[in-house]
């Protein structure tokens, strides 16, 4: 596929469907600093430099860009990408779901989401899940979505010290995007993002991997010291992961 080289690109239609497993694409749809939603994309490429650069090439095509920043560097530093945007003092209420693909069903739905967004806080990121990661066999970890799938990320952000209305706002507008995306969702969601009280979602997401957790969190850890992702089990007091 490479060899060929990429396939046109425009601005109404798909761009990382068709690409080999080298390039994944990370979409972030935020609030830009008149209030107006932007869409940062933040491709990544770890193959053979001298294919990337014609799948990049492509990339910088789509649309009219406010910036063009892509560049080579270290894995360390593409992953602290979006540290300076973690900010003290923030409260944060996330929801998350996995979508099969980040079809024009999905993109029309996160669009909605940022067009009732309640304040500059409101962000929805998408996480590409394929290749090699994909023929892992279901039962071989406990992670229990072994195939091609797009992880949607819900994030909502304002002051520590807001008042408990900026919460309620902020609460309901993540809600409500997330309904809107379930209706193609896949069952449950990425576990480490689950909220504690959401076990019957976890129960979803490890699919029939949840009995052999459940025994497994029964012989390691029965006083439930690690507690941060939701796990379901009959005995309350070891009831997360």
């Amino acid at each position: 596929m490479v060899a060929n080289g990429p396939p046109p690109v425009h601005a109404g239609g798909p761009f990382v469907s068709p690409a080999p497993e080298e390039l994944a694409a990370q979409f972030a749809i935020v609030a830009g600093a008149d209030g107006v939603p932007m869409v940062i994309v933040v491709p990544a490429w770890s193959g053979l430099p001298a294919a990337g650069e014609a799948w990049l090439t492509a990339l910088r095509e789509v649309g009219a860009p406010l910036a063009n920043t892509i560049d080579t560097v270290p894995c360390g530093a593409y992953l602290k990408i979006f540290d300076p945007f973690i900010v003290n003092g923030q409260r944060v209420l996330m929801e998350t779901c996995w979508l099969p693909t980040l079809d024009a069903g999905g993109i029309d739905a996160c669009v909605r989401a940022m067009a009732r967004a309640v304040s500059p806080g409101c962000t929805i990121v998408t996480h590409e899940f394929k290749g090699a990661a994909s023929r892992v066999p279901c039962d071989a970890t406990a992670f229990g979505l072994r195939r091609d799938h797009v992880l949607i990320e819900i994030m909502a952000t304002y002051p520590d010290r807001s008042q408990q209305r900026d919460e309620q706002l902020h609460l309901q507008w993540v809600q409500a995007a997330l309904r809107d995306l379930s209706t193609t969702a896949f069952p449950g969601a990425y576990p480490n993002l689950l909220r504690s009280g959401d076990p019957e979602r976890a129960s979803r997401s490890y699919g029939g991997n949840v009995a052999r957790l459940i025994s497994a969190k029964r012989r390691y850890d029965p006083d439930n010291v690690f507690s941060a992702i939701p796990l379901p089990d009959p005995d309350d007091r070891i009831a997360a992961a």
